[in-house]
């Protein structure tokens, strides 16, 4: 008996908090406690009011402490019919009673009860309202207003009695188009045309057959208006102003709230974090804000009765304190002519001394420079020019056999073996290419016509051979009168005096197109053979590198 009494008290107690609670969340008409809307067709289910997510007892418990559950539908006459709760359309399932489909005839009040041998507790009633399906989908939803351009993400309501899965849960729109499969549907950016009707589907099964469970979402969308926070408009982090000793000045202070007036807001200034005296030689004027299109301005101005020397070279501080912000502003008076210039001077200092670095580093590495990117872009001057050579060789020979020997083995080996063999040139040299018979001058002439450049190999300052000095003639008058080829000499052995040179050699020998061969140049990565890839016209060769 005692043990009835405490389950009595209990039941009692769920009975309470069920009721407040229902009170507490009925937001969402028609979907509220106490009153249920269902299509006629579909599925549906009461819960006992008597028991909810608060409740410490759960049904399960019901049969172990001898206690029963009964549901009782309301008559036209006042009574009440007791539903046996069988398996057929209508069942109990745990603390809900099922319909297995709701019809309109199911419309009414119906009421559960609670009970063992002595007592009896009975719950608030739940109206049923089963509507026949006329083609609309509007009739009963959960309302919900989001702003246009929000991301947002629609959840199945009221569900949690159902163990649904994301395959068979549909989403319709305007009940015609279907838009999404699964638990939620997400509009990732709201648009004044995604308002409508959302309904998720939900399908059950019972005996082989397939029931629906609906519910609608009605989405209303509205302007986005973006939340505004207060700014700074002047002073900047660092306002310079010239003054004269003794002038009268007045500083505005200016912030922007916003759309509207923003009470919480303060706006003031200080010195030396020090705040300013009413009636001091410098002081803050009062408050005011002003309206500027559609934004709202706050001003305070600082006063200057008149400059002083005290009140230069040190900042002045605008704050400006929101709960969404905190920004300062600070204003620095300077004396007209004689404020700090070094800041300038260092700037213009800094700036040359980059120029000139920036300049040394590009002549010191210019040839690095140029062959790297040559060998990156695979850049090739070489195509589609009509040319036959990449350059002619004209080795201007000595009257001392040693001397010309030496020159004939580096014309003859050692150039087209770096030249041809390692970067892919094409060489026409006279000692070699041109046929015995055959140096004519309009040979020799033919020959450089068909070259893109023309290498001097200069070895002596005089030289023995006719042909040579021909074809010197003749290439250098393409080279400097007609700029038809371009010249590169190489002064293989040094030139004791270059006035005894022609003329045009003089010119060359000066120039940029010139090149000295030394005893590092042994090595294909010396200066001097990047240099020769240099003033040779970009050629693309899959063997071209430092290595």
């Amino acid at each position: 008996m005692v043990m009835d009494v405490k389950y009595l008290v209990l039941i009692t107690f769920c009975y309470v908090v069920g009721r407040i609670q229902g009170s507490l969340t009925s937001k969402c008409f028609p979907y509220k406690s106490g009153l249920v809307f269902v299509t006629e067709g579909e599925h549906v289910r009461l819960t006992c009011n008597l028991y909810n997510a608060f409740t410490p007892l759960d049904m399960s418990n019901l049969q172990a402490h001898r206690l029963n559950i009964s549901w009782f539908k309301h008559t036209s006459e006042g009574g009440h019919k007791k539903l046996l709760g069988e398996a057929g359309r209508i069942t109990y399932e745990g603390t809900s009673l099922g319909f297995w489909p709701a019809f309109v005839n199911d419309t009414g009040n119906y009421t559960c009860s609670v009970f063992n041998r002595t007592y009896n507790v009975s719950s608030a009633g739940t109206s049923l309202n089963v509507h026949r399906n006329e083609g609309l989908c509007s009739d009963c939803f959960f309302s919900r207003t989001e702003s246009v351009g929000k991301s947002i993400r629609l959840s199945c309501p009221k569900l949690k009695d159902y163990n649904s899965k994301e395959d068979n849960i549909i989403w319709m729109k305007d009940c015609k188009d279907k838009v999404h499969t699964g638990n939620a549907y997400t509009i990732l950016k709201v648009e004044e045309k995604s308002a409508g009707y959302y309904s998720c589907v939900l399908t059950v099964g019972k005996d082989g057959v397939q029931y629906n469970v609906t519910r609608t979402i009605k989405l209303k969308t509205k302007g986005y208006v973006e939340r505004f926070i207060p700014k700074l408009v002047y002073p900047g982090r660092k306002e310079q102003i010239e003054v004269e000793l003794g002038d009268k000045r007045e500083i505005e202070c200016k912030a922007v709230l916003g759309y509207k007036n923003n009470l919480f807001c303060m706006l003031y200034w200080r010195y030396k974090n020090r705040f300013f005296e009413i009636n001091g030689t410098v002081y803050e004027g009062p408050v005011r804000n002003v309206s500027e299109g559609n934004r709202i301005y706050m001003i305070r101005p600082l006063v200057f009765k008149g400059v002083k020397a005290e009140h230069l070279n040190e900042p002045f501080t605008c704050a400006l304190d929101c709960p969404e912000t905190n920004l300062n502003g600070n204003i620095t008076l300077l004396e007209k002519g004689k404020h700090d210039t070094s800041l300038i001077f260092l700037l213009l200092f800094t700036t040359l001394a980059v120029i000139i670095i920036v300049a040394v580093v590009y002549v010191r590495f210019k040839i690095d420079f140029v062959l790297c990117f040559r060998d990156l872009t695979s850049r090739d001057e070489t195509l589609q020019d009509g040319k036959e050579y990449d350059a002619y060789v004209l080795l201007l020979k000595s009257n001392e056999a040693l001397i010309s020997a030496e020159g004939e083995t580096f014309a003859l080996k050692l150039l087209p073996a770096i030249l041809e063999q390692k970067f892919g040139y094409r060489l026409c040299i006279y000692e070699r290419d041109v046929l015995p018979g055959a140096a004519s001058a309009s040979e020799i002439l033919s020959y450089i016509n068909k070259s893109r450049t023309l290498i001097i190999i200069l070895c002596a300052e005089c030289m023995a051979n006719d042909s040579s000095t021909y074809g010197l003639m003749t290439g250098l008058h393409q080279a400097l009168v007609e700029r038809l080829i371009k010249p590169i000499l190489i002064e293989y052995l040094p030139i004791r005096d270059i006035t005894l040179l022609p003329q045009s050699l003089q010119l060359i020998l000066k120039s940029d197109r010139s090149v000295k061969w030394t005893n590092e140049s042994l090595s294909q990565n010396s200066y001097f053979w990047k240099k020769i890839r240099y003033l040779m016209p970009a050629k693309y060769t899959k063997t071209a590198g430092w290595s």
